[in-house]
């Protein structure tokens, strides 16, 4: 399979050193598996996209510093690109900002949600079983760094886990669409960078409970990336 990694970190997002390029950090999250891919990036963020979407089997769409809502032209592109891909019966898997623009683009509601950020090492339960699913657990954790939620479903979606603070963090749709809130590409090394960098950002008493939350678990990191691949497998 070729999978095409929509980057959606613009340009100007450098402040933090992730030790790797957008693209290569969510290769290196589906490698770590190993499965038998082949990659291309596009960095939509900078106006760079499929010419067409018959380009790649499946596309993974990023995280970003952006929102659904923000007025950026490439946006409202990349909306318009999911919608054709998913026509196309292409695969689509989302991370974080993904997981919002998949839910937004395709029927869906995302918005900065009242509650504020989600940040640090957070659980969620599981609700639906996938065949893709080889695990069968109750519950998962992951790194988060949020502020916007998806707050309704796309037509049709099931949801697959959540948690009290976002309860539309894990869904599917017609086995050809994935979003995923979490970042099972971030490790605690990263999540500690994100927090430093944005220490203006973030409150002070919420930074601090987000690094006790990294000392007090591990990620489901390997985890969630066998099951990405072998949804886009299944």
């Amino acid at each position: 399979m070729k999978i095409g990694i929509l980057n959606a970190f613009p340009p100007d997002w450098d402040s933090i050193d992730l030790g790797c390029s957008p693209t290569e950090l969510y290769i290196r999250f589906l490698e770590q598996v190993q499965p038998s891919f082949t990659y291309q990036g596009y960095d939509v963020a900078n106006g760079q996209f499929p010419a067409s979407v018959t380009d790649c089997d499946a596309y993974l769409i990023t995280g970003s510093p952006r929102g659904v809502y923000d007025p950026d032209a490439w946006i409202a592109e990349l909306m318009a690109f999911i919608r054709a891909a998913y026509r196309a019966k292409r695969k689509l898997v989302g991370i974080c900002f993904g997981h919002q623009v998949l839910a937004h683009a395709l029927g869906g509601r995302c918005e900065k949600s009242e509650k504020g950020w989600g940040l640090g090492l957070k659980p969620f339960d599981i609700y639906a079983q996938k065949p893709w699913m080889s695990t069968a657990v109750r519950g998962c954790a992951l790194h988060f760094v949020h502020q916007d939620q998806v707050v309704q479903l796309p037509p049709g979606a099931e949801l697959l886990g959540g948690n009290d603070f976002c309860p539309n963090l894990f869904f599917t749709l017609d086995d050809r669409v994935l979003g995923i809130q979490g970042h099972p590409e971030f490790t605690a090394e990263m999540m500690e960078a994100i927090i430093a960098a944005r220490k203006d950002v973030f409150p002070l008493e919420l930074s601090h409970a987000a690094r006790r939350s990294l000392q007090n678990g591990s990620p489901d990191n390997r985890r969630l990336a066998r099951w990405v691949v072998d949804f886009l497998l299944a």
